[in-house]
């Protein structure tokens, strides 16, 4: 937020004016002399975004509508507020029939679909032989696959690389590029040659043969995906062009990860896609070669490459690296990658303000809802958030859940340490340009050798010191502190390592839970980088790592939010909530659960704002008084445990001593902190407590209002607000000297008098008017 510096003459006057604005509009004021100027602009730009939250009073995730088709339906029938669109037809519909009720945005996106093939050389020794996925690959006509499949480029280009070069344009290997127009690009003869080459492959007369019988293929696709289907198509079109048989079959898309990522790998060919893989190229990378993820296929030399490009000194070194891995999967073709994503989504705007459009590029969604409210309003409405019914997630638990659209719901109620702004997601920031949000700062020492408290060696590597905020409060109210990072990093064994482990409370046996798959595959071993870590008071944890390089020591800040209170998940085995579809959530975030164990088959996740997250803009709660009259706030503590019997969450009225202070938010020449002592609040009502705050001698200015409730087992919660205190206006007047004299007739009143007269007179007026106005 920007400040306006105004002289001190007319000031009064201005923020007179001003709060007769917000008052009739109901604007939250957020600085001192103005209101936000853009608080009830439609469309924002990702540099104009506010990392204070909430904003909205509920979200509602819709699970409900059976085809992104009859989600645009909806959406522009204003019954739902936010929905992806796959068609271009319906793109052209919206900009031209529903261009006031709807705003289309279409950003590349950190996301791109690829055809999988089995690597179980016993069930498929075709699809796992590298001369079939070069015919394949030169059956594809990146051209052809853009416009009939991406509908023009509308929905995406097929750029057949496995870095996109114009989301990652700094990562791309022209080498790469090179090879594969020269043995896996469009050419129909080379295709015909490489399926000759293949062990066992005969053709005879126009005829194809394999192993003695005719050659015939299978391709699976995900049922109400049109965009698939029409992929599913052209492959049957190119194929039968060298009169080839596939089979096509449509399954419902958690039936086909199932397949494709579970052993023995029992299909031929299938598709699907990967999103928000993030700046850091190295972190996903790892994607192509697990062999969970690819079929069962992986390659150790390329896994090296990754890991030595993970922990290079500098950026340009890894980038460097990675252009050979780049090189090397072209060569090896695991995937063919067939599309990087645009994302596309419509929002509904009558009623609702501040959409981000991150129309240069996303890591999800086009559109980002972090500010979203409705018009005039904060913490109401209801924001209707659809994904369609084939996207329901399998879980709603942060251990176990590993679906994008799981992640949309548990993102919004959790928090990570530090997180990239919206105007940088597809970049690698230096560390220093991060948004801290649990973390308050950090500081870094590289190039160190040593031996971490673990005992293991740390060479050239960094010693990354966090220190965390010390307001932020899980909602059954424990602290979040230290500890709960340090439970959260190897509960996840983000490190990647196996025997076991005990940490804050816990015995984990990775060994075991690595042989038994008990692990969620996106985080396990995205840090391998990390050595150890250390608890050095409840609110700083040390990091140490054996790597200086920025994309480590960003990912260790970034890579996941804090999920797991020590103090309910020291409990709790992860092998005993794997198949769970949910685990407690008790949440740190802006957001909390409101929902049921029915949510699953309701098709629906209702969240409702937390009033007692750590970065509400407490403005939001401005209140006005004059300095020296007391002001009188209240505010409501509750603590929240989970009832694994309804799978939802428990209020009680939180009991103990509260207590209220001021700090200057917004107070001319006072820097931001505390500005008056404690004040004991008494309590009116379980979980109700309330103060008098004396105003007398406070500077004007804008003062953040902060009550804390302290109760026994170490709970403890905070409530906000804001108070725009105003100074009173000092009338002086001169009297003129008394004259003694000896007449009898009253003496004459000196003009000096009357002018004295007037001035009062004038200040009295104005100031009646001021009050007039400021009721309006």
């Amino acid at each position: 937020m920007s400040n306006i510096n105004l002289p001190n003459i007319g000031i009064f006057l201005v923020l007179f004016l001003i709060m007769v604005i917000a008052l009739e509009v109901t604007m939250p004021v957020l600085t001192t002399g103005y209101a936000i100027g853009n608080f009830n602009t439609p469309i924002l730009n990702p540099d104009q975004a506010r990392y204070t939250q909430p904003w909205v009073g509920k979200i509602t995730f819709l699970y409900s509508y059976t085809s992104h088709t009859d989600e645009f339906e909806a959406l522009t029938a204003g019954k739902i507020d936010f929905a992806t669109i796959d068609h271009a037809s319906e793109v052209k519909e919206a900009l031209e029939k529903y261009n006031s009720t709807i705003f289309v945005g279409i950003a590349p996106v950190e996301s791109f679909g690829q055809l999988v093939f089995s690597f179980n050389s016993t069930i498929s020794s075709l699809t796992s032989n590298l001369y079939f996925r070069y015919a394949v690959s030169s059956l594809i006509n990146p051209i052809n696959i853009t416009n009939i499949v991406w509908e023009n480029g509308i929905l995406g280009i097929d750029y057949p690389y496995f870095v996109s070069p114009k989301v990652y344009s700094e990562w791309f290997s022209t080498a790469a590029e090179q090879y594969y127009q020269k043995y896996e690009s469009y050419n129909i003869t080379r295709a015909v040659m490489y399926l000759e080459s293949i062990p066992n492959v005969t053709h005879v007369d126009g005829k194809w043969y394999y192993k003695g019988k005719p050659l015939t293929l299978s391709f699976i696709y995900a049922e109400d995906e049109q965009p698939q289907l029409r992929l599913a198509d052209y492959l049957k079109d190119q194929f039968a062009l060298i009169n080839i048989s596939v089979t096509i079959l449509a399954e419902p898309f958690g039936t086909l990860i199932q397949t494709a990522v579970t052993p023995p790998y029992d299909f031929n060919m299938t598709t699907f896609g990967w999103i928000d893989l993030g700046p850091l190229v190295p972190q996903w990378m790892t994607i192509y070669t697990s062999p969970e993820n690819v079929g069962g296929f992986s390659n150790a030399t390329i896994d090296n490459l990754i890991n030595e490009a993970q922990t290079a000194p500098s950026l340009s070194q890894s980038i460097s690296i990675m252009k050979q891995v780049e090189l090397d999967l072209q060569q090896q073709l695991p995937y063919i990658i067939v599309v990087w994503s645009n994302a596309i989504q419509g929002v509904y705007l009558p009623g609702w303000a501040n959409y981000i459009y991150m129309k240069d590029g996303t890591a999800v969604y086009a559109i980002n809802v972090l500010n979203i409210h409705p018009v005039n309003s904060t913490l109401t409405g209801d924001f209707l958030f659809s994904s369609v019914a084939s996207d329901l997630p399998r879980h709603m638990q942060p251990y176990a859940s590993e679906s994008l659209y799981a992640f949309n719901v548990l993102d919004c109620m959790y928090e990570p340490l530090a997180t990239t702004p919206l105007t940088d997601v597809t970049s690698v920031l230096p560390p220093s340009q991060l948004v801290p949000m649990l973390a308050k700062n950090w500081t870094l020492d590289t190039g160190v050798t040593t031996t971490a408290p673990n005992g293991e060696k740390i060479v050239n590597g960094t010693i990354l010191t966090v220190n965390l905020v010390h307001n932020a409060t899980w909602i059954n109210g424990y602290p979040v502190t230290a500890y709960d990072v340090n439970f959260t990093y190897w509960y996840y064994d983000l490190a990647g390592i196996s025997g076991t482990n005990t940490f804050d409370g816990i015995t984990l046996n990775y060994t075991y839970l690595i042989d038994n798959s008990f692990i969620n595959t996106d985080v396990f071993g995205s840090i391998p980088q990390l050595v150890d870590s250390q608890v050095t008071n409840p609110y700083q944890i040390v990091f140490y790592l054996n790597s200086t390089s920025d994309l480590v020591i960003d990912e260790t800040l970034t890579e996941i939010d804090i999920y797991f209170p020590a103090s309910v998940y020291s409990h709790i085995q992860p092998a005993t909530i794997w198949t769970d579809k949910y685990a407690p959530l008790i949440s740190n975030g802006p957001y909390m659960w409101n929902s049921t164990s029915s949510a699953f088959s309701d098709e629906e996740f209702t969240l409702t704002y937390n009033p007692h997250y750590f970065k509400i803009d407490p403005l939001i709660f401005l209140a006005n008084v004059k300095a020296g009259t007391p002001y009188n706030y209240t505010t409501t503590f509750t603590y929240y445990n989970w009832d694994n019997s309804t799978d939802s969450l428990v209020p009680t009225p939180a009991n103990g001593t509260a207590y209220v202070w001021l700090k200057a938010l917004d107070v001319p020449g006072v820097p931001y902190g505390n500005y008056t002592k404690p004040v004991t609040m008494s309590m009116i009502a379980p979980g109700e407590y309330s103060a008098m705050i004396n105003t007398t001698g406070l500077p004007a200015g804008i003062y953040e209002i902060v009550a804390k409730i302290i109760s026994p087992g170490g709970l403890e919660e905070y409530s906000y607000g804001s108070l725009n205190v105003s100074s009173v206006p000092v009338v002086t007047t001169t009297h003129p000297p008394v004259t003694t004299t000896t007449t009898t007739h009253p003496p004459s009143i000196s003009p000096i008098v009357y002018a004295g007269i007037a001035i009062v007179i004038v200040i009295i007026v104005v100031a009646a008017v001021v009050v007039l106005l400021r009721r309006r």
